[in-house]
């Protein structure tokens, strides 16, 4: 028989199984979406296209910034 399950076992999860619930729970949400088809209109006038690349765009730069800072504090150490 498999040894019991602790309460402190049973509510540890890794980083991966976070990321792959994130991720259904995200895919689930964005399907929903899809299958109520909302009539939402957005306002006139904007470029939407170019407005969503350059938040990922500031979005990725934001990050790297980060992750680069976090890496010299750390070599410094």
């Amino acid at each position: 028989m498999p040894p019991p399950i602790t309460p402190k076992a049973k509510n540890k999860d890794c980083k991966v199984c976070r990321h792959i619930r994130q991720f259904l729970i995200l895919a689930a949400a964005l399907l929903v979406l899809m299958w109520a088809q909302p009539n939402w209109r957005l306002p006139a006038g904007i470029d939407y296209t170019t407005l969503v690349g350059d938040v990922f765009l500031w979005g990725f730069l934001a990050m790297f910034a980060f992750k680069a800072w976090q890496h010299y504090k750390d070599r410094d150490r």
